[in-house]
């Protein structure tokens, strides 16, 4: 079985990533980075941080978008509350997906940039 849109995600992610110009710093540091973050050099390393949250943010929000409507279109069951399930965690992962993109912006801001 083939999953086109599980592939245009993953195209979408290389993308993303391939786009950050610097490593993030791994998720054990972010409170002591943010902390810390004083040069240009450290705000990109966090806005790139929050870029890649963003990015699974949004993979997970589709994907939960995408089992709401298999359980749609299924025949029986309880599956409005299922639905209902997904919508929500859809919803959830969308705007912890905008929060990330502000952070990473303001982050890109304290830069320099304004990407």
């Amino acid at each position: 079985m083939r999953y086109p849109f599980a592939s245009r995600l993953a195209g979408l992610a290389v993308l993303v990533l391939a786009a950050c110009t610097s490593v993030p710093p791994p998720v054990s540091e972010i409170p002591d980075s943010i902390t810390r973050a004083t040069t240009p050099a450290d705000h990109q390393r966090l806005a790139d941080y929050f870029a890649q949250k963003a990015a699974s943010y949004e993979a997970e929000a589709a994907w939960h978008a995408k089992m709401a409507r298999g359980y749609a279109t299924r025949p029986k069951g309880d599956l409005p509350s299922m639905e209902s399930h997904c919508r929500s965690l859809q919803e959830q992962f969308n705007n912890a997906a905008k929060d990330a993109r502000a952070l990473e912006q303001a982050h890109r801001q304290l830069a320099g940039g304004t990407q």
